[in-house]
């Protein structure tokens, strides 16, 4: 892509950031469709510079050859998750941070190595209710991205570094709020999604990819992004997918430094509270992208792309009733794509299970549910799709989100607290947490 190209020397310059920031300075509900980013938007209507002083002890806990970092809550706040971790070591997600009078959603994070390792820090915006899992990136040159909360009430995209003012991405012509889901290792591109409310009340979303540009002001360098909707191809039209069905919710999840990006496209129904959803890729061409719908596995209906890899890898998962983990990958003679169903743990036939994150060595987290349809956090391999393994994360229930290139992944727990008059069980607040599994 031209972007990219064109901005190779910006990198130096929040790589100097990143180095600096790491280095030297001072509610999950029951797991289902309702928490899979196919949903993002609906649930993004209820929703991104200094750094903490107050350090964490992040000494660990050790068993075998994985570390824990059960990292709890921001100082003062009463609930954290984590949903993305950088090749630096540096953790971001979501989290109460205290205020005058109370406590304020933000976007959160802190870097589990390096001098600094143990310090938090917090966007210093509200970013309105927490959806967990929802949004939120980091790059390896310091750029976090997620949402903050607009002034008509509904989450904006937003970018943003640490000491540093962060980018107002924005929102479609039109359209009511969005947010950015992803960025790229090099911090070069963003995606996401802008939505709107129809009468109806169902909603429109749009795909978004936002690229870096730098101009010059008074011969100094600032960094802009510039908004492109991502093309659709027909398969937003009226049976074109699935029979009587308009596929109008597109999202982009992940994106890599090729540009490739990996995203879904969906329709829900809020009368009869049901959803259709394909899993596609978008490739960089002549200054453009275009899509290409991923395949669907054998006795499944609708499939999800979550996140890729540098490989061009894709992970996310393949559903009807149940769902099961999926990794997608193209022939690199015939660019043919091939879908293959990862296995769960504990193996039943049944449950909500989701690979949420690869990183470029291969390694896959999301997570399973029990027999009682309890998550636990869980890790695949891309190069040997048999392997399947508890993470092992503290807690009664356990999601991961991310993973980084240094094998660790980063997420949330929760413990049962109660049970309620039908004897289900009740979880406290979330809880942020990360392991190193090799």
């Amino acid at each position: 892509m031209k972007a990219l190209k064109g901005c190779f020397w910006v990198l130096l310059f929040f790589g100097f950031i990143s180095s600096a920031w790491a280095q030297s300075q001072p509610k999950m509900p029951r797991p289902g469709r309702h928490i899979t980013p196919s949903h993002r938007m609906a649930n993004l209507l209820s929703k991104a510079r200094m750094p903490a002083q107050t350090r964490s002890d992040l000494a660990g806990i050790s068993a075998g050859n994985s570390k824990i970092w059960d990292l709890g809550v921001y100082p003062g706040g009463t609930a954290a998750s984590f949903q993305a971790i950088n090749d630096v070591g540096v953790a971001i997600g979501w989290g109460d941070v205290p205020i005058e009078g109370g406590t304020e959603l933000r976007m959160i994070g802190i870097p589990l190595f390096g001098y600094n390792a143990g310090n938090w820090f917090d966007s210093g915006v509200a970013a309105g209710e927490d959806d967990t899992g929802e949004a939120g990136g980091i790059s390896d040159t310091g750029i976090v991205v997620g949402n903050r909360m607009g002034s008509n009430g509904q989450p904006e995209a937003y970018a943003w570094t640490p000491n540093h003012a962060g980018f107002l991405l924005g929102k479609y012509p039109g359209y009511d709020g969005g947010g950015a889901i992803a960025i790229n290792h090099s911090g070069t591109v963003i995606v996401g999604n802008s939505y709107k409310q129809m009468d109806d009340g169902t909603f429109r979303a749009v795909g978004l990819v936002w690229t870096s540009k730098v101009i010059w002001t008074n011969g100094r360098p600032a960094l802009s992004w510039e908004m492109h909707a991502l093309p659709t191809a027909g398969l937003e039209k009226k049976d074109a997918v699935f029979p009587g069905i308009t596929l109008d919710a597109w999202g982009g999840w992940g994106v890599n430094d090729l540009g490739q990006i990996a995203g879904d496209g969906w329709h829900h129904d809020p009368i009869l509270d049901q959803w259709w959803e394909i899993a596609v890729v978008w490739t960089p061409i002549n200054g453009g992208w275009k899509i290409q719908r991923l395949p669907m596995a054998p006795g499944f209906t609708y499939n999800e792309a979550l996140a890729i890899n540098e490989q061009g890898e894709i992970v996310g998962d393949v559903w009807d009733a149940n769902a099961f983990p999926a990794l997608y990958k193209q022939n690199p003679r015939d660019k043919k794509w091939s879908v293959y169903v990862l296995p769960a743990t504990p193996e039943l036939d049944y449950g909500w299970n989701v690979a949420w994150s690869i990183n470029d060595l291969g390694d896959i987290v999301g997570y399973c549910t029990d027999e009682n349809w309890i998550a636990q956090g869980t890790r695949w391999n891309s190069h040997d799709h048999t392997l399947v393994k508890s993470l092992g994360l503290p807690g009664d229930t356990s999601l991961a989100f991310g993973v980084s290139n240094l094998g660790v992944a980063v997420g949330l727990y929760q413990n049962i607290v109660a049970e309620d008059e039908n004897g289900n069980p009740v979880f406290g607040p979330n809880q942020a947490v990360a392991v190193r599994f090799r």
